[in-house]
């Protein structure tokens, strides 16, 4: 049997290499393929979207065999012998990649002059042949733009929900939310997911823009820990590729704040290069870490954007980033000029930035101001949505809305208390950091298993699992 060539090359760079193999997966559909090779496309892609691995022949062959569709199974075997023999050039996969969707729009259109030409002019169902050519034109447009919807049955469903479930059970780790690292967020969202979006809310001068910044080191860093004082770096653990777009402060500051954060120094002596020699080791093993680290927090210095410019940059960079930080919402214009009033401007850039998530299937991060409190009334009293700045609707297209608490003398107070006040995904609650604001650093305060005072986390025994059954669960099949 003779395979398209252009099949196998798209292919083979869709199972050796991961990026181009999750990028297809998510954007793309198989039916781009030649019908030879289109069952084994389908296969692999899906494995992909389940696993976020690359799949192998072992693994897709024994799937099969355990499903009693070993004729399949040697047609899988006989398409990747012919990809052994395939060499390719990543550096050309676009190119290629870009062939094949013109390939399948020019099959597209010319089915669709075939079925006009058929056409029994004296007995047309207009609105029939309407639906047929929309149909066959929306996969063309469907080429050019993300995908950002799913749609099919719940009974063609099943086998995705059915391996999906399995490979989680049997991997707690796969396809986890990306966690932040402060335990009560991570336990209030269990991780965020694709196309979440968390917002800060905030009063003017009270930690919005800090503890979006320390969320984004936290998130970059994952359990990665800077060696101080000589000691050995530890082997690095997986990280996460960060983007963070500043919109309020000059690329400088924004650096130093950063390495403020990772080195304990604070950020005004490191602007005036004023060091103590136990500093200075700390800077320097700071930039060590970050020249050697392999995972990237890329910092975007732009004023007066819109998310259409945000988005620009994101695509220009070419990069694969794991979440996107906006610092911050309350200071970007919508992306068309409107003359509505400012609440409503405020909804529709929320609604703007909430969409590049969608598209592009990463966590947002973005902060906004609060209205002032309500004078003569407690700190909890003045915490909810209606606090909001200008816009009640900009909670409306977020998925966790965040205030930050302030109190009487809240520089007094070494802690630092936030709300969530809008969770989808879970519980309310609040959780509390201690300040270093000399540092830029919001820590998570000491749970019941370090400082063993027992009563401290309220939130701990939630995931004592009283009755677990999980040794005694096999897996699912359909």
């Amino acid at each position: 049997m003779s395979f398209n060539e252009l099949d196998l090359i798209v292919l083979k760079n869709i199972i050796t290499n991961k990026k181009n193999g999750l990028d297809f997966a998510s954007e793309n559909d198989s039916k781009l393929f030649s019908p030879d090779v289109w069952n084994f496309a389908n296969l692999a892609v899906n494995y992909i979207k389940t696993y976020k691995e690359l799949p192998t022949l072992r693994v897709i062959t024994e799937k099969l065999t355990k499903n009693n569709n070993e004729k399949l199974a040697e047609t899988v075997k006989t398409i990747w012998a012919e990809l052994d023999k395939i060499q390719i050039d990543e550096k050309e996969y676009k190119h290629d990649l870009e062939k094949i969707k013109k390939r399948f729009a020019e099959k597209q259109l010319l089915s669709m002059r075939d079925d006009l030409s058929k056409l029994d002019l004296s007995n047309l169902d207009v609105a029939k042949i309407v639906t047929g050519i929309q149909n066959k034109l929306q996969p063309i447009k469907n080429l050019e733009h993300k995908k950002t919807y799913e749609s099919k049955s719940v009974r063609d469903y099943l086998p995705t929900f059915v391996d999906k479930f399995n490979a989680r059970k049997n991997n707690p780790d796969l396809d986890k939310g990306l966690m932040t690292k402060y335990s009560f967020i991570d336990y209030a969202t269990n991780g965020l997911k694709q196309a979440d979006f968390l917002i800060i809310a905030g009063e003017s001068g009270f930690g919005k823009s800090l503890f979006l910044n320390n969320i984004g080191v936290q998130v970059w860093l994952q359990n990665n820990k800077i060696a101080f004082d000589g000691e050995p770096q530890a082997e690095i653990t997986p990280g996460k590729n960060i983007i963070y777009f500043s919109l309020e402060m000059p690329y400088e500051d924004c650096f130093n704040r950063f390495l403020s954060r990772l080195s304990g120094v604070p950020s005004r002596k490191i602007e005036n290069s004023d060091l103590t020699k136990d500093e200075f080791a700390k800077i320097k093993a700071c930039l060590e870490f970050i020249k050697n680290y392999p995972y990237n927090f890329k910092i975007v210095d732009i004023a007066d954007a819109c998310a259409n410019d945000l988005e620009a940059i994101l695509l220009d960079t070419g990069e694969n980033f794991d979440a996107i930080f906006i610092d911050y919402l309350g200071i970007m214009k919508p992306n068309e000029k409107i003359e509505d009033q400012d609440w409503l401007k405020q909804g529709i850039i929320a609604y703007e930035v909430r969409a590049i998530g969608r598209r592009h299937e990463k966590p947002m991060f973005s902060a906004v101001q609060l209205n002032r409190k309500s004078p003569g009334k407690e700190s909890s009293d003045n915490v909810g949505l209606n606090r909001l700045a200008r816009s009640g609707t900009i909670a409306t297209h977020a998925t966790h809305v965040i205030q930050i608490e302030n109190r009487p003398n809240e520089d007094k107070h070494p802690d630092f208390i936030y709300h969530f006040i809008k969770n989808r995904k879970g519980p309310k609650g609040k959780g509390t950091l201690i300040k270093n604001l000399a540092c830029a650093t919001l820590i998570d305060r000491e749970t019941p298993a370090e400082n063993d005072n027992g009563n401290d986390n309220k939130y701990d025994d939630f995931f004592i699992d009283q009755d677990d059954i999980s040794e005694e669960m096999e897996d699912l099949e359909l």
